[in-house]
C-alpha cells in the first residue's frame, strides 16, 4: 500500500502542435490537485503536512504520479478531490459567493463523515483560497482542446489501465472575480471568557467544542495546556459536565468577510485554549486549579 500514488492524467490532442503545453496544462492540473489537498488539510489544521513529491511522469497519455510526504493524507486528499470533482459535475458553475460557500459546506460535511481519518476538529475550509483555486481551473479548462480532457486517480505508477479514474468537469466555469467577491479582515484575539464546554468525558481528544457564555458563539479549540489536559485525561480532574462553565484564556483569529452585496459573516479559526483558570461546577460548587 506504501507505493500507491496520486495522479493527475491529461488526456492531450494529436493536434497539439507545441508539444511544451502538454507539460504546461500538466503541471497545472498537478498545481489544482495539489491546492485541493492543501485545502482539505487546511481545514483540519494539518496545513504542514501539505506536501508532494513527484513519483514519476508516465507517457501514452501524459500521467504525473504523486504522493504526499505524509502517506497516512493520501486517501484523504484523494477522497477530497474526487468529492469535489463529484459535485462540479452537476455544479458547473459558479456566479456568486452563495455559490461557493455551497461547495465549501458540501466539503466541509464529506471531511467530516470521512472514515479514512478520525477527525477531530469541526472543518474550516478557506473559502477564498477554494474561489482562487476554482478561478483558476476555469482559466485551465479554456485551454483544453475539444478532444481533450484530464482526469484523477490512485493507483501504481506505471500502471496502464486507468479504467477507475475520476474525469473531471472541463466545462466548468467560474463567472466572478475573486477579489471582488471577497473583502475580508483576521483580527487576532487573545483573552479571558467563560464557556460551556462539549467534549466526551476524559477521552484524549485534545480539540474541544465551546460555546460562549456571553457571544453564544460555538467554535472548535485545541487545549495547549498539556499538564492541565494531562490531568484531566488521567481523572484527576473531574470531567466537565454540559452545564459547568469553564473560565479559561482562549486566543483565536476571527475572521470577517463580507461579498459585493456587503453582507458580513463572521467565523473562528485556529482556536486554542492556551490557560484553564477555572471551573464553576452547575451544583455551585467552584473547583480553583491553579
Amino acid at each position: 500500500m506504501e507505493n500507491i500514488s496520486l495522479a493527475i492524467r491529461f488526456d492531450y490532442s494529436e493536434n497539439r502542435k507545441n508539444p511544451e503545453d502538454v507539460l504546461v496544462i500538466l503541471s497545472e492540473y498537478v498545481k489544482f490537485y495539489r491546492n485541493i489537498g492543501l485545502i482539505a488539510l487546511d481545514s483540519i489544521n494539518e496545513k504542514d503536512c501539505a506536501l508532494f513529491d513527484l513519483v514519476s511522469l508516465q507517457d501514452g497519455s501524459a500521467i504525473a504520479w504523486i504522493k504526499c510526504r505524509f502517506s497516512k493524507w493520501n486517501d484523504f486528499i484523494f477522497n477530497s478531490a474526487q468529492e469535489l470533482a463529484n459535485y462540479l459535475d452537476s455544479n458547473s458553475e459558479i456566479s456568486t459567493l452563495e455559490d461557493l460557500n455551497k461547495i465549501s459546506n458540501d466539503l466541509s460535511e464529506f471531511i467530516v463523515s470521512s472514515t479514512d481519518q478520525k477527525i477531530k476538529i469541526e472543518p474550516f475550509i478557506d473559502v477564498e483560497l477554494l474561489g482562487k483555486v476554482l478561478s483558476d481551473y476555469s482559466d485551465l479548462n479554456l485551454k483544453l482542446l475539444s478532444d481533450e480532457s484530464a482526469s484523477i486517480g490512485r493507483g501504481y505508477p506505471g500502471e496502464t489501465s486507468h479504467t477507475t479514474f475520476k474525469t473531471l468537469n472541463k466545462n466548468f466555469v467560474f463567472n466572478d472575480n475573486v477579489i471582488d467577491m471577497f473583502q475580508s479582515e483576521v483580527k487576532h484575539h487573545k483573552r479571558k471568557s467563560k464557556f460551556y464546554v462539549h467534549v466526551p468525558v476524559n477521552k484524549g481528544n485534545t480539540v474541544w467544542r465551546l460555546e460562549e457564555l456571553t457571544t453564544e458563539n460555538k467554535f472548535s479549540a485545541k487545549v495547549v495546556n498539556s499538564n492541565w489536559l494531562d490531568d484531566y485525561q488521567s481523572g484527576i480532574i473531574d470531567p466537565i459536565g454540559p452545564k459547568d462553565l469553564m473560565e479559561a484564556v482562549v486566543e483565536y483569529d476571527e475572521i470577517t468577510s463580507k461579498d459585493h452585496k456587503k453582507k458580513k459573516t463572521l467565523k473562528i479559526k485556529n482556536a486554542k485554549i492556551v490557560e484553564i483558570i477555572d471551573i464553576v461546577r452547575s451544583r455551585g460548587k467552584q473547583d480553583e486549579f491553579f
